[in-house]
């Protein structure tokens, strides 16, 4: 059964990260800093190691994680790209499909910050 879900906002000097139960309860929060260098070649690797991290400090396996989201600083289509994020650095950057495999294939869902900030309001 799928217990665990990750929730990550990047922001522009600090990605803030979640750890949260599928029913909402949020278990644990952290910040790492966002990288922006070289037009943020390394947030998502950043991201994955953190999330990595944490999943094998509280022996969380993947089989448990129903999903990451993940908020980005500007527009984001439909299938989770990005085509310019100007206070990332980044243009071009398939979110989800790129988190995703850095995650050993875990799903992740991306959207623009404020609007996936409002859905989780309306939710919980």
């Amino acid at each position: 059964m799928k217990k665990y879900g990750f929730g990550v906002d990047v922001g522009g000097t600090t990605c803030k990260i979640g750890l949260f139960e599928t029913t909402g309860t949020l278990l644990e929060k952290w910040e790492i800093p966002t990288d922006t260098s070289e037009n943020g070649v390394r947030i998502l690797d950043n991201v994955a190691a953190a999330l990595k991290g944490k999943m094998a400090e509280k022996a969380i396996g993947a089989e448990a994680i129903q999903g990451i989201g993940i908020g980005i600083p500007g527009p984001v289509d439909a299938r989770g790209e990005v085509a310019v994020c100007v206070n990332l650095g980044w243009k071009q950057v398939s979110v989800e499909k790129e988190l995703s495999e850095k995650m050993d294939q875990i799903p992740v869902k991306a959207g623009n910050d404020a609007n996936v900030a409002a859905l989780g309001e309306m939710w919980q």
